[in-house]
């Protein structure tokens, strides 16, 4: 199997996803476009991080497909075919998932050392080079529990990186950061936009990153698809849930408190 090492459209075709006696969503059609960055807005809960573990293909759909370019990733018959397109899938976790017996620059290393036969000394400098992106090639040597939580964020990047992917998967960024180094952040992630051709896909509820930095966006409410389009869309939908969230408005009070909020909210 060709593996492209293009930036690639993913394509959510039909799809309902879930688990044994549970559906959490149905039917959501939508495209990522290749080259960009699209973020699935949502609410806790309602099924953004199950659909990223659906396109890494540790969870199988009910129903439908999920395609990465001309590629069905839930027609693929063997795990190998499998494994073979998630060496080209870079994936940032909410708690940057550092092995903490290994120091940042071994944490990196690792999926070079699992998926190459490069020489010790070449991953060594690739490993440098991409610490360097992130801003921590002083910090090699460190193990996770002597980083910031901001520089796990940055350290799982380089890792999600170091394979030069060509789709970037990224789960909550900003969880847990101040609002300063959740910022950063953001910027990286631009930066590796404009850096590197790869698709990229954040899951977030997290308003100001999504308006720092997303070119698509994938709302998600109730196990439906709510919209999918660009910011200024999303920004002029007159859907009531839609609203809610951008404003955030509480849910289940009266329409005066709603307002009351919502102008505290812009103080």
């Amino acid at each position: 199997m060709r593996i492209s090492r293009e930036a690639q459209d993913i394509i959510l075709k039909n799809l309902s996803l879930g688990y044994p006696g549970t559906v959490l969503m149905r039917d959501l059609n939508a495209v990522l476009p290749a080259g960009k960055i699209s973020v699935i807005l949502g609410g806790s809960g309602c099924g953004k991080s199950t659909l990223l573990r659906h396109i890494l293909g540790l969870n199988r759909p009910v129903e439908g497909e999920i395609f990465l370019g001309e590629t069905s990733l839930t027609s693929l018959e063997s795990g190998e075919e499998y494994k073979q397109i998630r060496t080209r899938m870079g994936v940032l976790f909410q708690d940057g998932a550092m092995l903490g017996s290994l120091t940042l620059g071994e944490n990196v290393a690792l999926p070079l050392q699992e998926h190459t036969d490069l020489p010790d000394a070449i991953i060594e400098e690739v490993v440098l080079m991409k610490l360097r992106l992130v801003g921590l090639e002083e910090s090699i040597h460190l193990f996770p529990n002597q980083l910031s939580g901001g520089m796990r964020k940055r350290a799982g990047l380089a890792r999600a990186m170091v394979m030069d992917p060509t789709t970037l998967l990224c789960d909550e960024p900003s969880s847990g950061l101040d609002p300063i180094t959740a910022a950063d952040l953001d910027q990286l992630i631009l930066k590796l936009k404009e850096t590197f051709n790869v698709t990229i896909v954040v899951v977030t509820h997290d308003l100001d990153s999504l308006f720092n930095i997303a070119d698509h966006v994938v709302m998600l409410e109730r196990g439906r698809c709510l919209y999918q389009g660009d910011i200024e869309g999303l920004r002029n939908s007159e859907d009531a849930y839609i609203t809610d969230f951008l404003e955030r408005r509480p849910a289940n009070v009266d329409d005066t408190l709603k307002r009351r909020v919502t102008f505290r909210s812009r103080e």
